[in-house]
C-alpha cells in the first residue's frame, strides 16, 4: 500500500488521493484542470492530498473529543457559517481548508468546537472598529463580523498546530506551497 500521508499514524492512501483526482477530472467538462503528470498536475495531486488530510484530521479530532463535542459544536454560536465559510472566510482560510469544509461536515464542527471560547473584549472590538472605520468614522464591520474573523483566525492557528504535530506527508505529496518540493514554482 502506497501512502500519501499519515494523520495520527493512520494512512491516507495514494489510492484514495487518486480516486479523488478521478472524481475531479470526471467533473471537469471544460478541461480546466491541468494535465495529469505535468508539474501543475502533480501540484493538483498535492492540493487534493491536503484537502484529504484536513478532512481526516477534523474527523479524527471530532472522534477524539467524543459525543459531547458534537453537541457543543452543534449548539455553538460560532459566527462561521454552518454550510461552509463565507467568501471572506475562504480568503482567510485558503482553498484547501475551504474545499475540505465544503466536503466534510467535521471541518465546520471542529472549527465551531475549537473556537467556541473565542470572544472579543469591548476594548478589542472598539480598537478593531477604529482601525476599520469608514470615511464617515463609523465601523465598517459589525461586532459579529469581527468575532467571525477572530474565530477563523483561531481555527487557522489550531489547524496549523494540529497539522504540524499530527500529520506526516509522503514523498510526492508535500504541500503544494512547500518550497522544498520539486514542482514548487512560487518565487519572490
Amino acid at each position: 500500500m502506497s501512502v500519501a500521508a499519515w494523520v495520527d499514524d493512520e494512512p491516507v492512501t495514494a489510492d484514495e488521493v487518486e480516486r479523488r483526482l478521478r472524481r475531479l477530472r470526471d467533473r471537469d467538462r471544460t478541461g480546466a484542470l491541468p494535465v495529469d503528470g505535468s508539474r501543475e498536475g502533480r501540484q493538483l495531486r498535492r492540493w487534493v492530498t491536503q484537502v484529504a488530510v484536513v478532512e481526516r484530521l477534523c474527523v479524527a479530532e471530532m472522534a477524539a473529543r467524543g459525543p459531547a463535542a458534537a453537541g457543543i459544536s452543534a449548539a455553538s454560536s460560532a459566527a462561521t457559517s454552518v454550510g461552509g465559510p463565507t467568501r471572506a472566510e475562504v480568503a482567510a482560510l485558503g482553498s484547501i481548508v475551504a474545499a475540505a469544509w465544503a466536503n466534510e461536515p467535521a471541518v465546520g464542527r471542529v472549527a465551531s468546537t475549537v473556537t467556541a471560547d473565542v470572544v472579543l473584549s469591548p476594548a478589542q472590538a472598539e480598537r478593531a472598529g477604529r482601525l476599520a472605520a469608514g470615511p464617515d468614522g463609523r465601523p465598517v464591520w459589525s461586532d459579529d463580523e469581527l468575532l467571525a474573523s477572530a474565530r477563523i483566525e483561531a481555527f487557522s492557528r489550531w489547524l496549523a498546530t494540529a497539522t504540524h504535530t499530527r500529520v506526516r506527508l509522503g514523498e510526492g505529496y508535500e504541500h503544494p506551497g512547500d518550497s522544498t518540493q520539486p514542482d514548487h514554482v512560487h518565487q519572490h
